[in-house]
């Protein structure tokens, strides 16, 4: 069933999720201390701004780094301050602090995506890519998911789950560590500029930009909801693990249904959606409906996760194949800027309106990109349904990820550049799988 995955990708890939179920445990679990601990909505999301705004700042300037050092030590580099970081949380509880150790666990949690991205890329083939890109995708997820269940055993008033996460990214260390490849060259002059990109898809960069909108504050701010409604930590963990399982459950079914139709008609379908989904949510919360709040978390979660990838789909549909990659760059600047200014306008909502301000705001926001996008189609005429590429489920992490497209023409990838550091030797060993 996975005979497609090379072996040499499977360390990148044991590495993930040994990394993400740590990392989706500390994402959740800062919010819930800083809510146990009193802090306010603002504060909570200035220091999910600050996770984000390290993450755009790591994506990008991170290759860098990995092209001098080799990828394996600049993995260890990053997930051993990601350790640190863990336990510095546990030790020093200040939203101050905290705001500045997630800036720094952003920059170097961006490093690690770079890293097993650039590992998938050059272990990969033109025809494994597509099943690679969607492993990955569930892993991620998965990982997600499984760190928001471990909530369910832990005290968040404690060191002890700090120490977890530690323990996660420096047990992620070891796949990697032990195993060698090459490197791929991670720099390409980039060709498209974003006003540039915002002319050429406007329709695109729109999306991308409300999905981070949507997205930094789900991530930073909808456990808040969860306790400021009265849930234990259990059921805050088990509708955390609900909205992130429905996005790796819908992504590809919608995605897929956007292959037949204006992609700018699903996106809007999807906003209006999330709209009447938050508002139905807002009622609920005040009934004591359990099963049919879990539902709508689900579906929440489903059309919210698969407004990127669908945008860059819209987008891929729109340029030559060769735009694409600058594409991928521009999209997701535009959805890194939604995700750092999402948590912080968010904040506001729950701070002006109570608990229900944050889907207010998530109401706001899907039915402000549903209306844009019936504009849109108003004014431009639909791509052509021959024209339309093969939809591919794309994690906003890294511009990596354009390389892992199958859409991407093989001209336009990044070309694999040796690293001496992280070869294996002997060219003559022969390598079966």
């Amino acid at each position: 069933m996975l005979a497609f995955v090379p072996p040499t990708v499977i360390s990148p890939l044991l590495s993930l999720v040994v990394f993400i179920i740590g990392h989706g445990l500390l994402s959740t679990l800062l919010t819930l201390r800083l809510s146990a601990e009193g802090v306010s909505a603002g504060w909570i999301g200035l220091v999910s701004t600050s996770y984000f705004a390290g993450l755009v700042l790591g994506s990008f300037v991170n290759a860098r780094i990995i092209s001098r050092v080799g990828h394996i030590r600049a993995y260890a580099a990053y997930a051993s301050l990601l350790a640190a970081l863990a336990l510095w949380h546990g030790l020093l509880v200040d939203p101050l602090a905290w705001s500045l150790l997630r800036l720094l666990g952003g920059f170097a949690t961006g490093g690690l995506f770079v890293v097993i991205e650039s590992w998938m890329l050059v272990s990969s083939s033109p025809a494994t890519r597509g099943r690679l890109m969607a492993l990955y995708m569930i892993l991620l997820y998965g990982g997600l998911a499984g760190g928001q269940w471990l909530l369910r055993y832990i005290d968040p008033l404690q060191l002890s789950p700090f120490a977890l996460v530690a323990m996660s990214a420096s047990l992620s260390v070891i796949p990697l560590a032990l195993t060698r490849v090459g490197m791929p060259q991670t720099e390409t002059p980039r060709q498209l500029g974003f006003f540039t990109l915002l002319r050429l898809t406007p329709a695109g960069m729109g999306s991308s930009l409300a999905s981070g909108l949507l997205l930094g504050a789900l991530y930073g701010l909808l456990p808040l909801f969860f306790t400021r409604q009265g849930l234990a930590l259990e059921q805050v963990a088990n509708q955390m693990a609900l909205v992130i399982l429905g996005g790796v459950s819908l992504q590809y079914p919608l995605g897929r249904l956007s292959d037949r139709f204006d992609r700018r008609r699903i996106l809007a379908l999807l906003g209006a959606g999330l709209a009447v989904l938050s508002l139905a949510i807002l009622l609920l919360s005040q009934l004591a409906l359990p099963g049919v709040q879990a539902m709508l978390i689900f579906l929440f979660g489903g059309l919210v996760f698969s407004i990127y990838p669908i945008s860059l789909s819209h987008a891929c549909d729109e340029l030559t194949p060769e735009q694409m990659i600058s594409a991928n760059q521009g999209m997701l600047l535009a959805y890194s800027l939604g995700s750092t200014a999402g948590p912080l306008l968010a904040s506001q909502a729950m701070t002006k309106l109570g608990s229900s301000g944050l889907f207010g705001y998530f109401a706001l926001c899907a039915g402000g990109l549903a209306l844009y996008l019936v504009w849109r189609q108003k004014v431009r005429s639909a791509v052509p349904m021959a024209e339309h590429q093969s939809y591919m489920p794309v994690p906003p992490n890294t511009p990596l990820a354009a390389d892992l497209d199958p859409r991407i023409p093989t001209e336009s990838r990044f070309n694999p550049q040796e690293d001496q550091t992280d070869i294996a030797p002997p060219p003559t060993a022969e390598v079966k799988g």
